[in-house]
């Protein structure tokens, strides 16, 4: 009789979870999931997130499915990082879909950037890093941290998911445009007796094709064969290791150390902005596994010095010229190497400056040899936010946009405008690829897809029970202007535009030294050294340099 009233309450916990409401998700753990066959099985069986169905879904992974050699690039970069991400998922409990996130934010390359100077895999503006104790310094960009990130990232999300009411489609609609945003768009609705689901609310276009751009790729990861894509394998086992530091360690010694390539060890180590790594700092460097042991035992046995370079601390007030003087090294090469310009004269004593070890710089040592690549590209990966967003007030809350390019397919009217009328012809997805400078034998396959073709020989998508179905309905909306969308999205980025300098500040009444430096995240000493001021109060109209470029607020 025992063994009966365990197994009926054995069933009942098993039908309570298969009838959980699209709001929650299962539950996984990585205890309660096994080593299996590549991380591609593991991710699939941590899929919990209700199934969305839309003209958009199946536009988004036709699209994908049509450009097999991106999709394995994409999926090859991702071997570095998802599996750790996965675990971190597991960890939480929260669903294994947000392992493809980084696909649709920015590719899987961890130093993209974008047009509104959104960072790393998981794509975090400036602010938000900040708010999510990214730090942001001449040193080191923790949004570009695979591990760092990847905390703060789940950690917003989780937030989110419990702000939007548990709904992860909303939770993520937030994550691309805010919460705020999402928060009033359903309020809206409700009060006009509209529905409040993702499907349902009023957004950007970049928006209401994010969940769709995910989804899409889960349909690929769920079953490659089907759309004649070959995921690369990538082994269910951690790629990584992490090692802390404490030594002064130039960035190629490390890697020689290691026995990895400068470029492996910055596709592992892409927020250090420098090729030397401060032992003050404490540094975490990120190992393959495999070479941990090779790397404990060179450094081991290794004679001499591990860095040409050395930190300095400048004193409040201290002069550029004297520090220049001490270390042997000419004031314009001190300035060059740390990011001085050619009228500062005074040192920030917030900013630990790079000094060559013995007298004099290296022979023949230039700004760009100090540099990261990340930050140093002529060329980075950009990965703008679509150039024509519908307005919210010109936005159809139940219908997508019409396609305005020219020589539109029959089923133009179901499809996501693109960017220009050139995207036709133009596979941007190829241009990302392309752009992030990977190894040629990666690219080579890559190819550009008509878009407005793309769908043509594709099966369609994968036919699945949905929590959210709604019917396609043609309409022309019209695309007059761009709300601030935060994310990375697969057009081309708009032509430049002269930007403001965020270091410049222009004083204006009520200022003081106290509170710009509150709000910019500075000293009042600091300010004081970088503009050569004394004692005089500021003057309305007049313009302040700031040290750095992040801003509280």
């Amino acid at each position: 009789m025992k063994l009966i009233k365990l197994a009926v309450v054995a069933s009942v916990v098993v039908l309570t979870g298969c009838a959980s409401s699209g709001n929650s998700s299962k539950n996984y753990s990585s205890s309660s999931v096994g080593p299996q066959k590549d991380v591609w099985e593991r991710i699939r069986k941590g899929f919990t997130m209700p199934n969305l169905q839309d003209d958009r879904v199946e536009y988004w992974t036709n699209y994908y499915a049509a450009r097999p050699a991106s999709v394995q690039i994409m999926a090859q970069r991702s071997s570095k990082y998802i599996h750790y991400i996965t675990q971190e998922l597991e960890r939480r409990n929260m669903p294994t879909e947000l392992a493809l996130l980084p696909f649709v934010e920015s590719a899987y390359n961890a130093k993209a950037v974008s047009s509104a100077k959104a960072a790393g895999l998981w794509q975090f503006i400036p602010s938000t890093g900040t708010h999510y104790n990214l730090t942001q310094d001449w040193w080191k960009d923790q949004r570009r941290d695979p591990v760092q990130s990847t905390h703060a990232a789940l950690n917003y999300l989780s937030y989110l998911h419990g702000f939007q009411d548990n709904d992860w489609h909303l939770a993520l609609a937030s994550y691309n445009w805010g919460e705020g945003s999402v928060k009033r768009a359903r309020d809206r609705n409700a009060n006009s007796g509209l529905g409040t689901d993702y499907l349902s609310l009023r957004m950007p276009k970049e928006t209401r094709d994010y969940v769709p751009k995910l989804q899409a790729i889960e349909n690929i990861i769920r079953n490659p064969d089907r759309y004649g894509i070959k995921l690369p394998h990538v082994p269910d086992q951690p790629y990584f290791e992490k090692i802390n530091n404490t030594r002064d360690i130039d960035i190629d010694i490390a890697a020689r150390l290691a026995e990895i390539s400068v470029e492996e060890f910055r596709e592992l180590n892409p927020s250090f902005q420098r090729s030397v790594l401060l032992g003050e700092h404490s540094p975490q460097i990120l190992l393959p596994k495999h070479k941990v042991t090779a790397y404990k035992r060179n450094l081991k046995s290794h004679k001499g010095a591990l860095s040409a370079w050395e930190g300095y601390t400048p004193a409040p007030g201290e002069s550029l010229a004297g520090i220049a003087d001490k270390y042997g090294i000419s004031l314009a090469k001190l300035k060059s190497l740390n990011g001085y310009g050619a009228k500062q004269s005074v040192a920030l004593s917030s900013r630990t400056l790079m000094v060559p070890r013995n007298s004099g710089a290296p022979a023949g040592i230039t700004p760009d040899d100090i540099m990261a690549p990340a930050i140093n590209t002529a060329s980075p990966a950009m990965l703008a936010s679509n150039a024509n967003v519908i307005r919210a007030s010109a936005m159809s809350p139940t219908v997508p946009a019409q396609v305005t390019a020219p020589a539109p397919s029959p089923a133009a009217n179901s499809r996501p405008a693109m960017a220009s009328a050139s995207a036709v012809t133009v596979d941007p997805l190829a241009d990302i690829i392309y752009s992030s400078g990977n190894n040629p034998a990666l690219t080579a396959g890559v190819r550009a897809v008509p878009v407005a073709a793309s769908s043509a020989a594709i099966p369609s998508a994968v036919s699945r029970p949905a929590v959210y179905k709604r019917p396609a309905v043609a309409v022309v909306a019209k695309t007059t202007g761009k709300p601030a969308v935060r994310t990375a999205s697969l057009n081309k980025p708009a032509p430049k535009v002269a930007k403001k300098k965020v270091s410049v500040h222009k004083v204006v009444k009520g200022d003081t030294l106290y509170s710009l430096a509150k709000r910019y995240n500075t000293s009042v000493q600091d300010l004081k050294a970088l503009n050569n001021m004394g004692s005089a109060a500021l003057k309305p109209g007049a313009s302040l340099r700031i040290p750095g470029a992040g801003s509280r607020g």
